[in-house]
């Protein structure tokens, strides 16, 4: 029974998606609220051409075998959407990572990107960029404030697991007069991102990630199960604190 719970969970959570799916294919699908990370993104590309300049978008430190790697795969998925735009235009981002793992796929999701708008540049070689381990989070900071010291960069955009070492990068991206996205699982990256940015991602927030940048029916679909879920796990919480209480 203790298998079969679990088990039962996850086939009805995949029969609502599939539902849900064909629901907003057939009609137009529920606007999503809006959410200053990824409403800051819209356009980030186009500013950058027409400034001269490019966009930086660093992934973070999170290995994709780790307990932070859903946060890596909604930094990929956020690279995606920004490699398609900037690969159209012949300017690819700049893309810093700070885990092995992370590499290939960046490098990838670029050139997918590149092949798909049959860019005539294809991506310039330091593109994507190994800065330094995870196991060193300071020395990825100081190598990522290099990038945006030596490029002439408009956005920053941050999305992935980072510490207390994005203030570095923070302050050298406002020193530059830089605009700013972040977005983070970590308390700590948030409370530093506050101040220097209202463009911000916190936490399950960046996991929806597929559903505001691409917006299709599954993924949509994804997220409404999901606050749907919540809402249950809240009340079942909610539920048993106050049969505690009144049970005494």
């Amino acid at each position: 029974m203790t298998v079969l719970a679990p088990l039962i969970v996850i086939v009805a959570v995949a029969v609502f998606i599939v539902l849900g799916s064909r629901r907003l294919a057939q009609r137009e699908g529920p606007a999503l609220r809006p959410l200053a990370g990824y409403t800051a993104l819209k356009g980030q590309v186009g500013r950058a051409i027409e400034s001269a300049s490019k966009l930086h978008i660093s992934l973070g430190r999170a290995s994709l075998t780790g307990t932070a790697s859903p946060t890596s795969v909604a930094a990929l998925a956020v690279l995606q959407r920004l490699a398609e735009e900037g690969c159209a235009n012949d300017t690819p981002p700049i893309t810093t990572v700070g885990d092995g793992t992370l590499l290939p796929l960046a490098e990838n999701n670029l050139r997918q990107a590149a092949e798909a708008a049959k860019s005539t540049v294809g991506i310039p070689p330091g593109t994507v960029r190994f800065i330094a381990s995870r196991t060193d989070p300071f020395a990825y900071a100081g190598g990522v404030a290099s990038v945006i010291q030596q490029q002439k960069i408009l956005g920053n955009v941050m999305v992935g697991h980072f510490g207390q070492e994005l203030a570095i990068v923070a302050e050298v991206a406002g020193r530059n007069q830089v605009q700013q996205t972040i977005g983070s699982d970590d308390p700590l990256a948030l409370a530093v991102a506050a101040p220097v940015t209202d463009n911000i991602m916190i936490g399950e927030e960046m996991l929806a990630a597929p559903a505001y940048l691409q917006g299709k029916p599954h993924q949509i679909a994804s997220l409404q199960i999901q606050d749907i879920l919540r809402i249950l796990l809240s009340l079942t919480i909610l539920g048993l604190a106050v049969y505690r209480v009144v049970a005494g």
